[in-house]
């Protein structure tokens, strides 16, 4: 069964791969809603800077997250 933590560390292989990712996609892909998307987002901003001192960005021309 793929739960909440299952999509969180696809998100964070896909972050840590250097892939950017689009909310349209990864919605569509995972069957979660954009405000579950953001919720997920927030939670590996907060982990990732907290642990690594690194920060997920928006970028808008690309229209993906990114790791930075």
């Amino acid at each position: 069964m793929k739960n909440k933590s299952y999509y969180l560390l696809l998100l964070y292989d896909e972050l840590r791969a250097g892939k950017g990712i689009r909310i349209t996609e990864c919605c569509g892909k995972y069957e979660i809603s954009v405000a579950t998307f953001r919720r997920y987002i927030a939670f590996l901003r907060g982990y990732f800077g907290e642990l690594y001192g690194r920060e997920i960005v928006y970028d808008a021309e690309k229209a993906a997250y990114f790791l930075k």
